[in-house]
């Protein structure tokens, strides 16, 4: 059985990391900086798409691509406020036992690289790794899935995630969706039509077990 988990918000807590980012980026370029819940309308989007649809004004093509290499300088110097979710590197060492974990991001593949070793979460416990560098349309587009199940050359179960842009992802891909409710509350309404909802990853393991014994497929 394959796993797919996203990366931010579902293994590692960034939320303060991303909010403060972008919006430094956007002042040291002298732009209005978007509010937390303008930022919020958008959660889960790849950063491109977060800075264009966040700002409060319009972009030309190269004052949005001076903000997001911006962005990215201002996260290499913030690399601190990354946190891991309690009991993460635990949980994924044991499905790690069982099943084949892979991570689908809408982080470049690099950055992703990083944001594990920051965290200190072992690469090798996830045998693909997708970036939205790597796929023509990243999430809530299916690609980031149909790449990694071309490397495993099989079907993928689920997608274990925290925003809508999982859950929008999982479905076109024909995936079960797992959402683990560590996003913004306002964001919540918007998880109603996952395959399921979890408190936090404690409750992982028993969930795909009880899918798997109950599967006929």
């Amino acid at each position: 059985m394959i796993i797919c988990f996203d990366l931010d918000g579902t293994l590692v807590d960034t939320e303060d990391w991303i909010i403060y980012s972008f919006q430094e980026a956007f002042k040291i370029n002298h732009k209005k900086a978007p509010t937390k819940s303008k930022i919020f309308e958008h959660w889960g989007r790849n950063s491109r798409f977060l800075i264009k649809k966040s700002s409060p004004t319009n972009l030309t093509k190269k004052e949005l691509n001076k903000i997001r290499k911006d962005f990215y300088n201002i996260r290499k110097k913030t690399k601190s406020m990354i946190k891991v979710f309690p009991h993460t590197k635990r949980i994924l060492k044991n499905l790690n036992k069982k099943y084949h974990l892979a991570i689908v991001s809408n982080n470049p593949h690099k950055e992703v690289i990083n944001i594990l070793e920051i965290a200190k979460i072992d690469k090798k416990l996830f045998e693909v790794i997708i970036g939205d560098d790597e796929v023509k349309r990243p999430k809530p587009f299916p690609d980031e899935i149909y790449a990694a199940e071309k490397k495993f050359n099989k079907k993928i179960k689920f997608m274990v995630g925290d925003t809508i842009q999982d859950i929008k992802t999982a479905k076109s891909a024909k995936v079960k969706s797992i959402i683990l409710k560590h996003g913004p509350k306002q964001t919540w309404k918007s998880l109603k039509n996952a395959n399921f909802i979890i408190k936090d990853i404690t409750e992982l393991p028993r969930l795909i077990k009880e899918e798997k014994n109950g599967s006929t497929t």
